[in-house]
């Protein structure tokens, strides 16, 4: 059974694009459809994809791989740019400061709906509310700008900026809300370590890396095995001092960004998580989802509408903010994800 899993999980990976491309599914991103389509073959739908230990070690890698291209994606030449005056007197601000704002609109937000609940009853603990509403999924962002081609235009960084901020501040929010509860609050600082390793790795690898480029051979693909090492070993850090291994590997994505690596080694960590791993974490993650369940329990049925409409209104605010630079239509879309390409 679970040689037959992985096949219709692999088959499904590559039919969704040819059908998409088929009958001209525009609207939708792949990862969205490949998690559809995870919920029709998986526990909700027709049980023909079960969770096994290879395809939960392919689905873990898969998402690592794909927060480790998103900490490459950001472009830190944004973080020295300065604010531009413009024609009509106001000042031009960057992505860097628009997302950072909005995302503080986000928190303020997920606060207020957090306290809110919990004046209704519907949910008591108002920290976890408002660390639920702060999240973007940083998965779904990243996939659909890279389909969109959007990540090298301003509004495209201040999704993905934005979206970072939104899966990281809340992964580490989430790792000290545990920990205190859970009677470790001195192993708080541990998580430090994750950041003072990126930065030794940063370091120590700035030098080597243009030698790896000398002798580097076809046989050998020393950067894609210098990229998997600072995965795996920042990845481990961060497991080992209780947080995400997420957060692990977006700062080894970054790492691998500041270290300058070529096109063709970002061409070809793009190809390998794209074209393998990546599809199979969307694809499983629907699988794994048992709506069935949920839609017997009465309270999680309640709730489920009630928290959808607190997550979608915690990214409401941000639109004044990003109205500033970008035009309606498109300043709706930043704190969520593109659906039809923008008319640059």
């Amino acid at each position: 059974m679970a040689q037959i899993s992985m096949l219709v999980v692999m088959v499904a990976a590559l039919m969704i694009p040819l059908f998409m491309a088929r009958f001209k599914i525009n609207g939708i991103p792949t990862a969205v459809a490949e998690i559809v389509v995870g919920i029709i073959l998986g526990k909700t739908g027709f049980g023909f994809v079960t969770t096994t230990a290879d395809l939960t070690f392919l689905s873990s890698l898969g998402v690592i791989v794909l927060i480790f291209l998103s900490g490459m994606e950001i472009n830190f030449d944004l973080f020295v740019q300065k604010p531009r005056p413009k024609q009509d007197g106001t000042t031009e601000r960057s992505p860097v400061f628009m997302a950072g704002v909005g995302f503080a609109g986000v928190v303020v937000t997920a606060l207020i709906l957090g306290v809110a609940l919990k004046f209704f009853g519907l949910f008591s603990d108002v920290m976890l509310a408002t660390i639920l509403f702060s999240t973007v999924a940083l998965g779904v962002v990243i996939a659909a700008l890279t389909e969109q081609e959007l990540l090298s235009k301003p509004l495209g960084q201040t999704i993905l900026l934005t979206a970072a901020l939104g899966e990281i501040v809340p992964l580490l929010a989430l790792t000290v809300y545990s920990t205190i509860n859970g009677g470790h609050a001195a192993r708080i600082w541990l998580v430090l370590l994750i950041f003072v390793a990126a930065i030794i790795l940063l370091r120590r690898f700035k030098s080597i890396y243009r030698f790896f480029a000398r002798i580097d051979k076809s046989t050998t693909q020393l950067d894609i095995r210098l990229a998997f090492f600072l995965i795996f070993v920042l990845v481990t850090i961060a497991e080992n001092v209780g947080a995400e291994n997420i957060l692990g590997a977006f700062l080894a994505g970054i790492v691998m960004k500041l270290l300058r690596p070529s096109e063709v080694t970002r061409d070809k960590l793009t190809s390998i998580g794209y074209g393998f791993f990546i599809p199979i974490f969307f694809i499983m993650t629907g699988a794994k989802l048992n709506l069935r369940t949920m839609m017997g329990n009465p309270q999680a049925l309640m709730l489920i509408p009630v928290f959808f409409l607190c997550f979608v209104l915690a990214k409401v605010v941000p639109y004044v903010i990003y109205h500033q630079r970008f035009n309606a239509r498109n300043s709706a879309q930043v704190p969520c994800w593109r659906q039809q390409p923008l008319p640059w």
